[in-house]
């Protein structure tokens, strides 16, 4: 339910600040007192059009704020978590600041949120109800999710089932557009496929062979540089001509004269030992120098066999990928739907076949499901008929009109309210009925049937009681604390028979301090609550009459409450 509600710098209000409670909850006051800028205040809460002229006078924001403590609080705090607002166990704290510049922003628990996301969370916190207009129970998109809370299929699954059968045929009827193709493309598709994987295949490829074939390329391709350059190495290194000395024989005859004198000092010892190691070094370098370059041998005809297969791994490259293992793996996917578009054929008319069946059992479900609603339509037909004959509408006819609509998760059905509210008038939509006090009354008939199925904790009539009188109000003020046992009820209303059942009663005031006008709000009590009423029964003017007639009137809905 709304809990707390404050606004600041709107309109003609300064600040004001409201704690509703459970119950029926009035308001009055005298007329532009403020009593609508309040409910106006509200709905651009939750999502109205702002406009910056609002703001009051002088003043840079406005701003407004409500406190809710709803019922179905799983519900709602499921909505917030996927939107990624951080919730609270209890409550769901939304708030509005309106800008001169037009900058305004939005908030729920602290969060900035769009005002999309506060539209979406506000219709499972509140229901607001006025003159003109179109409400989530006069929005004939809403009618069927309304029929079908009446009905409760909760209870027997049958909703759930059309529903799951549904989301089966769009999930069969996604794959058969994903993989439809025309004869002709699919021919050109399965020709290119085959033609690349057979251009891999044929390449033989192997993992690791472009550097083993690069390597061998560098050394044929530059032979001549490396026998020329290994054999002048060999040649300093030992001179194999015997006619200068090589860097080996210098360093045999070096050791051979240090051995003459390396016992004199230690120093020449260690020089000693390091020759020769450089001569062991030099000497098996040598060694394998002769091998290296005896091997040494130019193959032109295996040149150009690398040549060729280089240049057709880098063919196959620029077309399939960078590497060979790139080039292997895009062969094994292309292999993978070269088989499904082979087997696309039988695929589809395996789907058909499992889609035909799903189609049979969807619409056997929504037929029941269908026939199970316009039965129980007609009950809740004679219910509403009811209802708008004690609201002073005797010669109303209600009418829920079904057609039948293209496959839907909730079903076949498209569900319409129609209404005639005078005799020899054609039955119209609910929402096109243009009298408002009509519109309140239906509003309310519907409410008094459905309160304990609906969604919504907190309702709010923006003077529900236009355009009736006499015994009409006394009807709709019972009407509206029946409602209040099962949901708050929040009203502006001008009729003491409304006044008179409220729970909590709040007065609106209008006044005048130091040339600016004011809007207030305070609980009567109830001495306050008498004066109200008998102020609603004859005007500014107090009388012994109309106190009185106040006393009774109060008395009188004090015991009906209790009979309800």
């Amino acid at each position: 339910m709304l809990v707390d509600f404050s606004v600041k710098n709107y309109a003609l209000i300064e600040e004001l600040e409201i704690n509703f409670r459970d119950g029926l909850n009035v308001m009055t006051g005298e007329t532009g007192a403020g009593k609508s800028i309040i409910i106006a205040a509200l709905e651009i809460l939750l999502g109205d059009r702002a406009f910056s002229e609002l703001i009051r006078k002088g003043k840079k924001q406005a701003y407004i704020e409500a406190v809710f403590e709803p019922g179905n609080m799983d519900k709602v705090n499921g909505i917030l978590s996927e939107a990624g607002i951080e919730t609270d166990p209890a409550s769901v704290l939304l708030s509005r600041e309106l800008r001169q510049n037009g900058r305004n922003r939005s908030r729920i628990n602290g969060q900035l949120a769009t005002v999309g996301m506060i539209k979406n969370i506000g219709r499972y916190l509140v229901d607001i109800h006025g003159q003109h207009e179109h409400q989530l129970l006069l929005d004939s998109g809403f009618h069927l999710e309304i029929l079908d809370e009446f009905i409760a299929f909760e209870k027997n699954g049958l909703c759930k089932k059309v529903t799951t059968l549904y989301k089966k045929l769009k999930d069969i009827d996604e794959e058969l557009n994903s993989i439809e193709i025309d004869e002709a493309e699919k021919a050109r598709e399965i020709d290119l496929l085959e033609f690349q994987i057979d251009e891999i295949e044929k390449a033989e490829l192997e993992k690791g062979e472009l550097e083993d074939l690069n390597r061998e390329f560098k050394i044929l391709s530059n032979m001549e540089d490396i026998y020329a350059i290994i054999g002048k190495m060999i040649n300093g290194l030992s001179n194999q001509n015997y006619e200068t000395a090589g860097i080996i024989d210098l360093l045999a005859g070096f050791i051979k004269e240090l051995e003459e004198i390396k016992e004199y000092d230690q120093e020449l010892m260690d020089f000693h030992k390091m020759i020769s190691d450089c001569y062991y070094i030099l000497e098996d370098l040598s060694f394998q120098l002769n091998n290296y370059h005896e091997n040494l041998e130019f193959d032109q005809e295996r040149l150009d066999i690398i040549e060729n297969r280089l240049a057709l791994i880098t063919a196959l490259q620029r077309k399939y990928g960078q590497s060979i293992e790139e080039i292997l793996e895009y062969k094994s996917r292309m292999k993978e739907k070269l088989n499904k578009l082979l087997s696309i054929d039988r695929h589809l008319e395996e789907l058909s076949i499992q889609r035909e069946k799903i189609s049979e059992k969807y619409f056997e479900a929504a037929k029941e499901l269908s026939k199970t609603r316009q039965s129980k339509a007609r009950e809740l037909e004679k219910l509403i008929r009811r209802e708008l004959k004690d609201l002073a509408m005797k010669d109303a006819i209600f009418k829920i009109d079904f057609k039948q609509k293209e496959p839907a998760a909730d079903g076949i059905d498209r569900v319409a309210f129609l209404i005639s509210t005078n005799p020899g008038e054609d039955l119209k939509p609910v929402s096109k009925i243009a009298s408002g006090g009509e519109i309140s009354r239906i509003m309310l008939a519907l409410k008094t049937i459905i309160a304990h199925i609906d969604q919504v904790d907190t309702l709010i009539f923006d003077e529900v009681d236009s355009g009736v009188g006499g015994k009409t109000s006394q009807m709709m003020a019972e009407k509206l604390s029946l409602i209040s046992r099962k949901r708050q009820v929040i009203c502006i209303t001008h009729m003491p028979q409304i006044a008179s059942m409220a729970d909590n009663h709040f007065y609106i005031s209008k006044e005048v301090q130091e040339g600016k006008t004011l809007t207030g709000i305070n609980i009567l009590d109830g001495e306050g609550r008498k004066k109200e009423i008998a102020r609603m029964l004859g005007g500014l003017d107090l009388t012994d009459t109309t106190l009185k007639h106040a006393k009774e009137m109060l008395d009188i809905a004090a015991r009906k409450k209790t009979a309800l």
